[in-house]
């Protein structure tokens, strides 16, 4: 984990919030974001980290795959972020 102290970690966390919030920023960049900054990893060592592959992980990053909610969920998940489906239905 990066030597970040917790006004750092809160300010990076916020960071990335408003930018996904501003939709500036997509969940891939994100993740990696979380990865890099937050932690200091290199995707093997954060695929490892949360149980996912590292070629799961790669294409998700740079926006190559569909993935699951719950893997996306996964790869958030050690910034404190999760995203949730909302199900809308019509009423005739």
């Amino acid at each position: 984990m990066h030597n970040l102290s917790a006004d750092e970690r809160k300010a990076l966390i916020a960071q990335i919030d408003e930018a996904l919030a501003s939709n500036t920023m997509s969940i891939g960049e994100a993740i990696k974001k979380i990865r890099t900054e937050l932690y200091g990893m290199n995707q093997n060592d954060y695929a490892k980290f949360i149980n996912v592959s590292d070629k799961t992980l790669r294409d998700v990053e740079k926006g190559n795959t569909d993935a699951r909610l719950s893997i996306i969920n996964k790869l958030l998940a050690p910034g404190s972020f999760q995203v949730s489906a909302r199900v809308v239905k019509r009423v005739i």
